[in-house]
């Protein structure tokens, strides 16, 4: 358990699988917290879509907040095993040709979108996604969405891949499985956009969990993940 706490937490593909970060009880909770917060939000966007909305700026503190939550509630589980929140970066002992790869990785994953997009639309057909009550309208909104961009990939990336993943993996002894298992719940977790969106974000969080299994970091997968979020709300 000590030399544990020092390692990687993200996981690599030829890795044993890990001791578990926290307790089931502490996972089970996790999860109803997180279809709880994607229930909401589909209630959000069907009631929002008809009326204008004067100020996303409240919305998009709330959305923040939601995130820091999500990540206070994991930390306390993984406290109770000694481990803390930085330790789920998987960024301790890195040298520069690692952090050249992960910044190479980041651009690479951020890009995938571009390229995935047309290939998904073709296999699913067009959809449109039920965000409009998120997207920015207004300068200091567009603003804000990059905070809340940021925050997002930051946040999400500690608790789908840094956190959710391991403890899939160290559960069922299968990393193919946790990644799987990780990306439909995350997917799961934006079925506000419309059951098409939830899919492709599904998709995307197996990427985000293949870079994190590859690098032994959610970094670059944060990285990459604050860029698509911030392009997509810009509509860039």
């Amino acid at each position: 358990m000590t030399n544990s706490r020092h390692k990687p937490l993200a996981g690599g593909f030829a890795d044993p699988a890990p001791p578990p970060l926290a307790s089931v009880r502490h996972l089970r909770r996790f999860l109803y917290i997180a279809i709880g917060i994607a229930l909401a939000m589909l209630l959000q966007a069907r009631r929002s879509s008809p009326a204008p909305i004067s100020s996303r700026v409240p919305l998009y503190v709330g959305l923040i907040a939601v995130e820091l939550t999500l990540v206070w509630f994991v930390a306390i589980g993984i406290r109770a095993r000694g481990f803390k929140v930085i330790d789920l970066l998987g960024y301790r002992g890195r040298k520069t040709f690692d952090v050249t790869i992960d910044v190479l990785a980041a651009a690479g994953t951020a890009a995938i979108p571009r390229f995935l997009g047309p290939i998904l639309f073709q296999l699913l057909g067009r959809w449109t996604s039920q965000t409009g009550f998120l997207l920015p309208a207004t300068a200091f909104e567009s603003v804000v969405w990059i905070v809340v961009s940021i925050a997002a990939g930051t946040c999400e990336e500690l608790v789908y891949r840094g956190y959710l993943q391991r403890q899939l993996w160290s559960l069922t002894k299968s990393l193919p499985l946790a990644l799987a298992l990780q990306s439909v719940i995350f997917g799961f977790g934006h079925i506000y956009q419309g059951w098409k969106p939830a899919l492709v974000t599904a998709i995307y969080g197996l990427v985000f969990g293949l870079v994190a299994a590859w690098r032994r970091s959610i970094v670059p997968g944060a990285i990459a993940h604050a860029v698509v979020d911030i392009l997509g709300g810009l509509r860039l």
